[in-house]
This record gives structure tokens, sequence and C-alpha cells, in this order.
């Protein structure tokens, strides 16, 4: 048996129900907090994809996340190649030059996407300005961006809008610094994001 199970059982039973007190606290907290972006998720999806469908074609879209290390480069990489005649770049918010993180690597290269090459850059007015579209991983992302960059709202989108398929948040969860199921996970949602995007566009 493990040290961590050996601490378990000797743990006294007082000590065992607040735990699980705790763990039971957490998930109430967490269904609740989910609560709207479930309620809204359908309402959402079908208005994203009715403003897709109205708009002209975009020139340019650009993909944001928190570090353009994970989440942003491998939705750029999936639009690239599945629309040639758009130019797709990518940004966030933290400092350039960084390289995507191994399991992200290994799970784009899996998809036949090759990121080794790939560095992050911050993202700056000009960048914004010159996107068509932008595309972000969740409401706060899109409420900066509209915000102190001036970006209309109804040239931005939350990618979790896009995602056909039910989930617990409306936000692409963060997969850096977590294990790789995390980033498969994160990635099949993007996936499903950007099929349902390229389809629209």
């Amino acid at each position: 048996m493990s040290d961590a199970g050996i601490a378990y059982i000797q743990m006294s039973a007082e000590k065992r129900r607040s735990l699980a007190a705790r763990d039971s606290i957490k998930r109430f907290l967490h269904t609740v907090r989910s609560f709207p972006d479930r309620l809204l998720r359908r309402r959402r999806h079908l208005a994203t994809r009715e403003r897709l469908s109205r708009i002209k074609r975009p020139r340019s879209v650009l993909v944001v996340c928190h570090g353009n290390i994970c989440r942003s480069p491998y939705l750029e990489a999936v639009l690239k190649r599945a629309l040639p005649d758009i130019r797709v770049g990518s940004a966030g918010f933290v400092g350039p030059g960084r390289a995507v993180p191994p399991f992200a690597l290994a799970v784009s290269a899996q998809r036949g996407l090759d990121l080794s090459g790939f560095r992050s850059r911050p993202l700056v007015p000009a960048i914004v300005r010159d996107a068509d579209l932008v595309v972000v991983m969740d409401v706060y992302q899109a409420r900066y961006v509209e915000r102190y960059f001036g970006m209309p709202r109804k040239r931005i989108v939350i990618a979790g809008d896009l995602d056909p398929l039910p989930s617990a948040t409306r936000a692409i969860v963060d997969p850096w610094e977590q294990p790789m199921d995390v980033f498969v996970s994160a990635f099949n949602r993007l996936d499903r994001c950007a099929a349902t995007l390229v389809s629209l566009l």
C-alpha cells in the first residue's frame, strides 16, 4: 500500500469526514458556478452560429489565449490547415518568445500538427486592429479585447460558444501545467469549435 493510503487509514474518522465535507462543498460550488453556462449554452451556440453566418468572410482571424503557448497556437494551426485562404494568427497576454509545452507538442503531433517552431507573441493593439475576427477562450478575454483594444463585440467570438456539445464551462480550460489528459480534452474541444467555425466561414 502507498504512503498516501496508509496515511488515509491512520487519519481519524473526524478528519476524514471533514475532508469529505470540504470536497462536497467544492463540488457543489463548482456546480452552482457553472450552472449559467450550462443553462445558456444552447442559446449562445445558436446565436453565435447565426451571427457568424451573416458576417462577411474574414480575411484574417486572430486566436487569443492567456499565454499563447497551449490553446491559441493549437487552434491557430487547426484553422490554418482548414482555411488556407484566411490569414490566421495568435497572441496572448504574457511575454513573447515562449515555446509550446511538451504535452501540447505531443497531442498536436498525434493530430498531424507541428508546433515545435512556434513562439508566443504578446497581444498588442496593431495585431488586434489587423484582425477581422478575434476568437478568445473565455468571457473575460472577450471583455478585455473589447474594452482595452476597442474591438467591436460582433467581431469577437468566445470559442466555447462554437462547441456543439455540452460542457461544464463556457471557457476552454487552460491545460497549462496539467496532465496530458487535460490537453487532450481541451484540444478535442478546440477541434469541435474549429469545425463549427470552418463550416460557417
